[in-house]
Protein backbone atom coordinates (compact mmCIF):
# COMPACT_ATOMS: atom_id res chain seq x y z
CA UNK A 1 0.00 0.00 0.00
CA UNK A 2 2.80 2.39 0.93
CA UNK A 3 4.81 1.53 -2.19
CA UNK A 4 1.72 2.04 -4.36
CA UNK A 5 1.12 5.43 -2.77
CA UNK A 6 4.73 6.49 -3.47
CA UNK A 7 4.39 5.30 -7.07
CA UNK A 8 1.18 7.25 -7.55
CA UNK A 9 2.84 10.30 -5.97
CA UNK A 10 5.73 10.26 -8.43
CA UNK A 11 3.41 9.70 -11.39
CA UNK A 12 1.35 12.69 -10.26
CA UNK A 13 4.53 14.73 -9.77
CA UNK A 14 5.74 13.89 -13.31
CA UNK A 15 2.35 14.81 -14.77
CA UNK A 16 2.30 18.11 -12.88
CA UNK A 17 5.90 18.81 -13.91
CA UNK A 18 5.04 18.08 -17.54
CA UNK A 19 1.96 20.28 -17.37
CA UNK A 20 3.77 23.22 -15.82
CA UNK A 21 6.75 22.83 -18.12
CA UNK A 22 4.42 23.15 -21.11
CA UNK A 23 2.93 26.23 -19.53
CA UNK A 24 6.42 27.70 -19.11
CA UNK A 25 7.00 27.58 -22.87
CA UNK A 26 3.58 29.07 -23.61
CA UNK A 27 4.14 31.78 -21.01
CA UNK A 28 7.53 32.52 -22.60
CA UNK A 29 5.94 32.86 -26.06
CA UNK A 30 3.44 35.40 -24.69
CA UNK A 31 6.34 37.41 -23.19
CA UNK A 32 8.28 37.18 -26.43
CA UNK A 33 5.31 38.53 -28.35
CA UNK A 34 5.02 41.41 -25.87
CA UNK A 35 8.79 41.98 -26.00
CA UNK A 36 9.16 41.37 -22.28
CA UNK A 37 12.62 39.93 -22.72
CA UNK A 38 13.55 39.44 -19.08
CA UNK A 39 10.38 37.53 -18.21
CA UNK A 40 10.61 35.55 -21.44
CA UNK A 41 14.16 34.46 -20.56
CA UNK A 42 13.01 33.31 -17.12
CA UNK A 43 10.23 31.12 -18.52
CA UNK A 44 12.40 29.75 -21.33
CA UNK A 45 15.09 28.66 -18.88
CA UNK A 46 12.39 26.81 -16.91
CA UNK A 47 11.08 25.25 -20.12
CA UNK A 48 14.50 23.73 -20.76
CA UNK A 49 13.62 21.15 -18.09
CA UNK A 50 10.65 19.90 -20.09
CA UNK A 51 11.62 16.86 -22.21
CA UNK A 52 9.39 17.92 -25.09
CA UNK A 53 9.91 21.66 -25.05
CA UNK A 54 13.63 22.03 -24.32
CA UNK A 55 14.74 22.25 -27.98
CA UNK A 56 12.23 24.97 -28.82
CA UNK A 57 13.06 26.83 -25.60
CA UNK A 58 16.77 26.62 -26.39
CA UNK A 59 16.13 27.94 -29.91
CA UNK A 60 14.21 30.98 -28.64
CA UNK A 61 16.91 31.73 -26.07
CA UNK A 62 19.59 31.63 -28.78
CA UNK A 63 17.50 33.38 -31.42
CA UNK A 64 15.79 36.16 -29.47
CA UNK A 65 17.16 36.64 -25.97
CA UNK A 66 20.95 36.43 -25.98
CA UNK A 67 21.68 38.19 -29.30
CA UNK A 68 20.11 41.32 -27.77
CA UNK A 69 22.69 41.27 -25.00
CA UNK A 70 25.44 40.21 -27.44
CA UNK A 71 26.08 37.14 -25.30
CA UNK A 72 27.36 35.11 -28.22
CA UNK A 73 28.74 32.30 -26.09
CA UNK A 74 25.21 31.63 -24.81
CA UNK A 75 23.82 31.91 -28.33
CA UNK A 76 26.20 29.13 -29.35
CA UNK A 77 25.47 27.07 -26.21
CA UNK A 78 21.70 27.06 -26.63
CA UNK A 79 21.78 26.67 -30.40
CA UNK A 80 23.87 23.54 -29.82
CA UNK A 81 21.14 22.24 -27.50
CA UNK A 82 18.46 23.03 -30.08
CA UNK A 83 20.50 21.15 -32.69
CA UNK A 84 20.14 17.89 -30.75
CA UNK A 85 16.42 17.67 -31.60
CA UNK A 86 15.16 14.97 -33.96
CA UNK A 87 15.67 15.82 -37.67
CA UNK A 88 11.88 15.89 -38.11
CA UNK A 89 11.34 18.47 -35.35
CA UNK A 90 9.49 21.61 -36.48
CA UNK A 91 9.06 25.07 -35.04
CA UNK A 92 7.45 28.45 -35.62
CA UNK A 93 10.43 30.84 -35.40
CA UNK A 94 7.96 33.61 -34.50
CA UNK A 95 4.24 33.57 -33.77
CA UNK A 96 3.54 34.86 -37.30
CA UNK A 97 5.66 32.26 -39.10
CA UNK A 98 4.62 28.96 -40.60
CA UNK A 99 6.12 25.84 -39.09
CA UNK A 100 9.43 24.87 -40.61
CA UNK A 101 12.08 22.30 -39.76
CA UNK A 102 13.96 23.28 -36.63
CA UNK A 103 17.23 22.66 -38.47
CA UNK A 104 16.25 25.29 -41.07
CA UNK A 105 15.34 27.77 -38.36
CA UNK A 106 18.68 27.17 -36.63
CA UNK A 107 20.62 27.75 -39.85
CA UNK A 108 18.77 31.00 -40.56
CA UNK A 109 19.19 32.22 -36.99
CA UNK A 110 22.92 31.48 -36.93
CA UNK A 111 23.38 33.40 -40.17
CA UNK A 112 21.50 36.34 -38.69
CA UNK A 113 23.58 36.36 -35.50
CA UNK A 114 26.80 35.79 -37.42
CA UNK A 115 26.07 38.78 -39.65
CA UNK A 116 25.44 40.99 -36.62
CA UNK A 117 28.88 40.14 -35.23
CA UNK A 118 30.60 40.22 -38.62
CA UNK A 119 29.33 43.70 -39.51
CA UNK A 120 30.34 44.96 -36.09
CA UNK A 121 33.79 43.44 -36.53
CA UNK A 122 34.24 44.90 -40.02
CA UNK A 123 33.14 48.30 -38.72
CA UNK A 124 36.40 48.60 -36.82
CA UNK A 125 38.16 49.18 -40.16
CA UNK A 126 36.56 52.61 -40.49
CA UNK A 127 37.37 53.46 -36.88
CA UNK A 128 41.02 52.49 -37.28
CA UNK A 129 41.37 54.84 -40.25
CA UNK A 130 40.27 57.75 -38.05
CA UNK A 131 42.52 57.11 -35.03
CA UNK A 132 46.13 58.25 -34.89
CA UNK A 133 46.82 57.73 -31.18
CA UNK A 134 48.86 54.51 -30.87
CA UNK A 135 47.28 53.26 -27.64
CA UNK A 136 43.73 53.86 -28.87
CA UNK A 137 44.55 52.21 -32.17
CA UNK A 138 45.97 49.13 -30.46
CA UNK A 139 42.91 48.90 -28.22
CA UNK A 140 40.65 49.05 -31.28
CA UNK A 141 42.65 46.31 -33.01
CA UNK A 142 42.28 44.07 -29.96
CA UNK A 143 38.53 44.72 -29.87
CA UNK A 144 38.29 43.98 -33.59
CA UNK A 145 40.14 40.69 -33.13
CA UNK A 146 37.94 39.71 -30.17
CA UNK A 147 34.75 40.46 -32.11
CA UNK A 148 35.99 38.61 -35.21
CA UNK A 149 36.83 35.63 -33.01
CA UNK A 150 33.28 35.65 -31.63
CA UNK A 151 31.95 35.42 -35.17
CA UNK A 152 34.31 32.54 -35.99
CA UNK A 153 33.35 30.59 -32.87
CA UNK A 154 29.64 31.07 -33.52
CA UNK A 155 29.83 29.73 -37.06
CA UNK A 156 33.22 28.17 -37.90
CA UNK A 157 32.19 27.48 -41.52
CA UNK A 158 31.83 31.15 -42.48
CA UNK A 159 35.03 32.41 -44.16
CA UNK A 160 34.51 36.13 -43.52
CA UNK A 161 35.51 36.01 -39.86
CA UNK A 162 38.79 34.25 -40.71
CA UNK A 163 39.54 36.90 -43.34
CA UNK A 164 38.96 39.66 -40.78
CA UNK A 165 41.21 37.90 -38.27
CA UNK A 166 43.92 37.66 -40.91
CA UNK A 167 43.51 41.34 -41.72
CA UNK A 168 43.48 42.62 -38.12
CA UNK A 169 46.44 40.47 -37.10
CA UNK A 170 48.33 41.84 -40.12
CA UNK A 171 47.54 45.40 -38.98
CA UNK A 172 48.86 44.37 -35.56
CA UNK A 173 52.02 43.02 -37.19
CA UNK A 174 51.40 39.45 -36.01
CA UNK A 175 52.52 37.45 -39.05
CA UNK A 176 51.98 33.97 -37.56
CA UNK A 177 48.36 34.51 -36.54
CA UNK A 178 47.58 36.47 -39.69
CA UNK A 179 48.65 33.68 -42.02
CA UNK A 180 47.15 31.01 -39.75
CA UNK A 181 43.63 32.43 -40.12
CA UNK A 182 44.08 33.31 -43.78
CA UNK A 183 45.07 29.73 -44.57
CA UNK A 184 42.18 28.38 -42.47
CA UNK A 185 39.77 30.52 -44.50
CA UNK A 186 41.19 29.25 -47.78
CA UNK A 187 40.93 25.65 -46.56
CA UNK A 188 37.20 25.85 -45.78
CA UNK A 189 35.05 23.51 -47.91
CA UNK A 190 32.51 24.60 -50.52
CA UNK A 191 33.51 28.27 -50.61
CA UNK A 192 31.83 30.02 -53.60
CA UNK A 193 34.19 31.29 -56.29
CA UNK A 194 33.49 34.98 -55.69
CA UNK A 195 34.15 34.56 -51.98
CA UNK A 196 37.33 32.60 -52.69
CA UNK A 197 38.56 35.44 -54.92
CA UNK A 198 37.81 38.02 -52.23
CA UNK A 199 39.67 35.90 -49.68
CA UNK A 200 42.74 35.62 -51.92
CA UNK A 201 42.85 39.37 -52.61
CA UNK A 202 42.43 40.14 -48.90
CA UNK A 203 45.16 37.59 -48.11
CA UNK A 204 47.49 39.27 -50.60
CA UNK A 205 46.87 42.68 -49.06
CA UNK A 206 47.57 41.32 -45.58
CA UNK A 207 50.80 39.68 -46.78
CA UNK A 208 52.01 42.92 -48.39
CA UNK A 209 51.10 44.82 -45.23
CA UNK A 210 53.35 42.43 -43.31
CA UNK A 211 56.19 42.94 -45.80
CA UNK A 212 55.98 39.44 -47.27
CA UNK A 213 55.81 40.45 -50.93
CA UNK A 214 56.44 36.97 -52.29
CA UNK A 215 53.54 35.50 -50.33
CA UNK A 216 51.36 38.41 -51.40
CA UNK A 217 52.33 37.75 -54.99
CA UNK A 218 51.37 34.09 -54.67
CA UNK A 219 47.92 34.95 -53.26
CA UNK A 220 47.21 37.42 -56.09
CA UNK A 221 48.38 34.96 -58.73
CA UNK A 222 46.17 32.27 -57.18
CA UNK A 223 43.23 34.65 -57.54
CA UNK A 224 44.05 35.22 -61.21
CA UNK A 225 44.34 31.47 -61.74
CA UNK A 226 40.69 31.26 -60.64
CA UNK A 227 39.63 34.28 -62.70
CA UNK A 228 42.19 35.99 -65.01
CA UNK A 229 40.03 39.13 -65.25
CA UNK A 230 39.57 39.66 -61.50
CA UNK A 231 40.06 43.43 -61.24
CA UNK A 232 40.95 43.69 -57.52
CA UNK A 233 43.70 41.09 -58.00
CA UNK A 234 45.03 42.81 -61.12
CA UNK A 235 44.94 46.17 -59.37
CA UNK A 236 46.74 44.83 -56.30
CA UNK A 237 49.37 43.08 -58.40
CA UNK A 238 49.96 46.29 -60.33
CA UNK A 239 50.41 48.24 -57.10
CA UNK A 240 52.73 45.57 -55.72
CA UNK A 241 54.98 45.60 -58.79
CA UNK A 242 54.93 49.42 -58.71
CA UNK A 243 56.14 49.36 -55.10
CA UNK A 244 59.03 47.14 -56.22
CA UNK A 245 59.79 49.41 -59.23
CA UNK A 246 59.08 46.47 -61.53
CA UNK A 247 57.44 48.57 -64.19
CA UNK A 248 56.65 46.13 -67.00
CA UNK A 249 54.46 43.73 -64.96
CA UNK A 250 53.00 46.72 -63.12
CA UNK A 251 51.76 48.18 -66.41
CA UNK A 252 50.60 44.79 -67.68
CA UNK A 253 48.35 44.22 -64.67
CA UNK A 254 47.10 47.81 -64.45
CA UNK A 255 46.27 47.81 -68.17
CA UNK A 256 44.29 44.59 -67.77
CA UNK A 257 42.49 45.97 -64.71
CA UNK A 258 41.48 49.17 -66.55
CA UNK A 259 40.30 47.14 -69.53
CA UNK A 260 38.11 44.90 -67.37
CA UNK A 261 36.76 47.49 -64.95
CA UNK A 262 33.37 49.15 -65.37
CA UNK A 263 33.58 51.08 -62.10
CA UNK A 264 34.61 54.72 -62.52
CA UNK A 265 35.55 55.02 -58.85
CA UNK A 266 37.84 52.03 -59.19
CA UNK A 267 39.29 53.42 -62.40
CA UNK A 268 40.40 56.57 -60.57
CA UNK A 269 42.86 54.50 -58.53
CA UNK A 270 43.88 52.48 -61.58
CA UNK A 271 44.68 55.51 -63.73
CA UNK A 272 46.42 57.16 -60.79
CA UNK A 273 48.63 54.11 -60.18
CA UNK A 274 49.41 53.82 -63.87
CA UNK A 275 50.34 57.49 -63.84
CA UNK A 276 52.75 56.81 -60.99
CA UNK A 277 54.37 54.01 -63.00
CA UNK A 278 54.94 56.29 -65.96
CA UNK A 279 56.13 59.08 -63.67
CA UNK A 280 58.79 56.75 -62.22
CA UNK A 281 59.72 55.75 -65.78
CA UNK A 282 60.17 59.44 -66.68
CA UNK A 283 57.52 59.07 -69.39
CA UNK A 284 55.85 62.34 -68.51
CA UNK A 285 53.32 62.56 -71.33
CA UNK A 286 51.90 59.16 -70.44
CA UNK A 287 51.92 60.09 -66.75
CA UNK A 288 50.08 63.33 -67.54
CA UNK A 289 47.45 61.48 -69.58
CA UNK A 290 46.74 59.01 -66.77
CA UNK A 291 46.58 61.63 -64.03
CA UNK A 292 44.25 63.69 -66.23
CA UNK A 293 41.98 60.65 -66.66
CA UNK A 294 41.92 60.13 -62.90
CA UNK A 295 41.23 63.83 -62.34
CA UNK A 296 38.48 63.83 -64.99
CA UNK A 297 36.72 60.93 -63.24
CA UNK A 298 37.17 62.46 -59.77
CA UNK A 299 37.68 66.24 -59.95
CA UNK A 300 37.62 66.47 -56.14
CA UNK A 301 40.43 63.94 -55.76
CA UNK A 302 43.41 65.96 -54.50
CA UNK A 303 45.83 63.06 -54.94
CA UNK A 304 45.01 62.83 -58.65
CA UNK A 305 45.42 66.58 -59.03
CA UNK A 306 48.73 66.50 -57.14
CA UNK A 307 49.98 63.66 -59.34
CA UNK A 308 49.08 65.70 -62.41
CA UNK A 309 50.92 68.75 -61.06
CA UNK A 310 54.03 66.67 -60.31
CA UNK A 311 54.01 64.97 -63.70
CA UNK A 312 53.89 68.31 -65.47
CA UNK A 313 56.55 69.74 -63.17
CA UNK A 314 58.95 66.89 -63.89
CA UNK A 315 58.29 67.34 -67.60
CA UNK A 316 59.37 70.97 -67.23
CA UNK A 317 55.93 72.28 -68.10
CA UNK A 318 56.14 74.90 -65.39
CA UNK A 319 53.13 77.08 -66.15
CA UNK A 320 50.60 74.27 -66.48
CA UNK A 321 52.00 72.51 -63.43
CA UNK A 322 51.70 75.71 -61.42
CA UNK A 323 48.06 76.04 -62.44
CA UNK A 324 47.27 72.76 -60.68
CA UNK A 325 49.39 73.58 -57.62
CA UNK A 326 47.50 76.86 -57.27
CA UNK A 327 44.22 74.98 -57.58
CA UNK A 328 45.37 72.74 -54.75
CA UNK A 329 46.22 75.79 -52.64
CA UNK A 330 42.71 77.13 -53.23
CA UNK A 331 41.27 73.87 -51.93
CA UNK A 332 43.64 73.67 -48.93
CA UNK A 333 45.61 76.88 -48.23
CA UNK A 334 47.39 75.41 -45.19
CA UNK A 335 49.40 72.67 -46.87
CA UNK A 336 53.07 73.61 -47.27
CA UNK A 337 53.82 71.04 -49.98
CA UNK A 338 51.51 72.83 -52.44
CA UNK A 339 53.39 76.12 -51.94
CA UNK A 340 56.70 74.33 -52.41
CA UNK A 341 55.32 73.05 -55.71
CA UNK A 342 54.56 76.60 -56.88
CA UNK A 343 58.01 77.68 -55.67
CA UNK A 344 59.69 75.01 -57.81
CA UNK A 345 57.76 75.97 -60.93
CA UNK A 346 58.73 79.64 -60.58
CA UNK A 347 62.32 78.65 -59.85
CA UNK A 348 62.33 76.43 -62.93
CA UNK A 349 61.27 79.43 -65.03
CA UNK A 350 63.95 81.61 -63.45
CA UNK A 351 61.39 83.88 -61.78
CA UNK A 352 63.32 84.13 -58.53
CA UNK A 353 61.28 86.87 -56.83
CA UNK A 354 58.03 84.92 -57.29
CA UNK A 355 59.80 81.72 -56.25
CA UNK A 356 61.05 83.36 -53.05
CA UNK A 357 57.54 84.57 -52.20
CA UNK A 358 56.12 81.04 -52.30
CA UNK A 359 59.16 79.54 -50.60
CA UNK A 360 58.57 81.90 -47.67
CA UNK A 361 54.88 81.00 -47.58
CA UNK A 362 55.75 77.29 -47.56
CA UNK A 363 58.32 77.70 -44.78
CA UNK A 364 55.83 79.65 -42.68
CA UNK A 365 53.43 76.69 -42.77
CA UNK A 366 56.00 74.08 -41.72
Amino acid sequence: MFISAIKNFFITLILISTLFAGQDLESAKIRLKDKEWGAAEEFLLKALNHPKDKWEAAFHLADKIYPRAQEWGKVKEYMDIASTALPSAKIRPTANDKKILLSQAITASLVKSYNLIYYRASGFLGLLNKVSDVDKRNALIDQAIETSMQAKELDPLQPGSYALLGLYYSVKGDKDNSFKYIDQALALPDVPEDVQLALLVSAGQSAVRLGDFEKGLSYYESALAVNPTEVPALKSLGALYLAKDNFEPALKNLNAAIENSDDDKEKVDLFFNRGLVYLKMNEFEEAEYNFEEAYFLAPDDKEALLGLAKALEQAGRWRKSRTYYLELIDSDPNKASYYYGVYRTYFGEGRLDDATEYLNKANALK
